[in-house]
């Protein structure tokens, strides 16, 4: 037994010399094993602490032309997405192109805001990022499915109305984009010249006209009497009908400040005019600025009359507002 108190305490005084830490001798006479806190891995982790954190440089500001070159990149990189917007076919088409646009106006700032401009556009650049996020906005929030589905008279739109329309939105928005960023840029750096895209083309209705004494809808046998009619307004469609608008005896179209004669009419009729603007040849309809009027008299057949579309204090037919038709 004593032997072994001499063994061990050698190997005490070996470990000890070996550790360098006192509190290692109590824990190895103890029995115990030195904790993980008191291992001797410790002491590189402590000097490692001690470490300053490497520090990140600035980026270097660019050149004016590294900076044109940055807004020249944004702009061939969004021109294929702008491309597939204003070529697209339908409404469904357009609204996806319209929303991966609107992620790529964000990407492309993102970028944007990673550079440092040069000293010179310092407080530009901020501007710049402000115009594609007021441009990302538009897409899409504004022009979302398309617009709306109604015209200004109320009817359902056409798709080809809509469509054009809402690629005449983005043109605006893009184009708009493109002038507050060189409003803010000014001279000197460009953005615009080669993105913007082209107007699109309008479609027929768009500020569409019927043609001056154009009788598009007769019906039944004709009489012996007429009707001259004066608009001194905008273009109008005038229907005689000897009951209701929608069964006319026919319908003609006068344009503004023009006149023209409707013959053939029977029996005594009634006087319904309609008037507006962007004139849909297909369905025979105002799609904008619609008013709907009748003359309040019953004209009598046996005659020939003459009526004039225009408001005075001295005219003797009255007249009132109706029901579209």
């Amino acid at each position: 037994m004593r032997s072994l108190v001499v063994v061990v305490g050698v190997a005490v005084l070996a470990v000890a010399g070996c550790s360098g830490d006192p509190k290692s001798d109590d824990a190895a006479a103890a029995g115990g094993t030195p904790t993980q806190s008191e291992t001797p891995s410790e002491t590189p982790a402590s000097a490692s602490s001690n470490t300053p954190a490497p520090v990140a440089k600035p980026t270097p500001a660019l050149s004016v032309p590294m900076y044109q070159r940055a807004l020249t990149n944004v702009e061939k990189v969004l021109k294929p997405s702008v491309g597939r917007v204003m070529n697209a076919q339908t409404v469904a088409a357009f609204d996806a192109a319209r929303a991966q646009l609107g992620t790529a106006i964000l990407l492309e700032r993102d970028e944007l805001s990673k550079i440092t401009p040069p000293s010179g556009l310092v407080v530009a650049h901020p501007a710049v990022l402000d115009a594609f996020d007021s441009y990302a906005g538009s897409v899409n929030t504004n022009l979302g499915k398309a617009g709306s589905t109604r015209n200004g008279c109320g009817a359902p739109k056409s798709p080809a109305v809509r469509l054009y329309e809402a690629k005449a939105g983005v043109r605006t928005a893009y184009a708009t984009l493109a002038q507050a960023v060189q409003t803010a840029i000014g001279k000197g750096v460009k953005f615009g010249t080669v993105s913007v895209p082209a107007k699109p083309a309008a479609p027929a209705v768009i500020g569409g006209r019927g043609e001056n004494g154009d009788v598009f809808q007769r019906s039944g046998s004709r009489g012996a009497s007429s009707l001259q009619i004066t608009n001194a307004g905008s273009d109008a469609v005038i229907v005689v009908t000897n009951s209701v608008p929608k069964k006319p005896q026919a319908s003609i179209y006068v344009r503004g400040n023009k006149t023209v004669t409707l013959n053939g009419i029977r029996g005594d009729y009634y006087v319904y005019f309609k008037s507006g603007s962007n004139w849909d040849d297909k369905v025979h309809q105002f799609t904008e600025n619609c008013s709907y009027s009748k003359f309040d008299k019953r004209l009598d057949g046996s005659y020939n009359w003459r009526i004039s579309l225009t408001k005075t204090l001295f005219g003797n037919a009255t007249t009132s507002s109706t029901d579209a038709f």
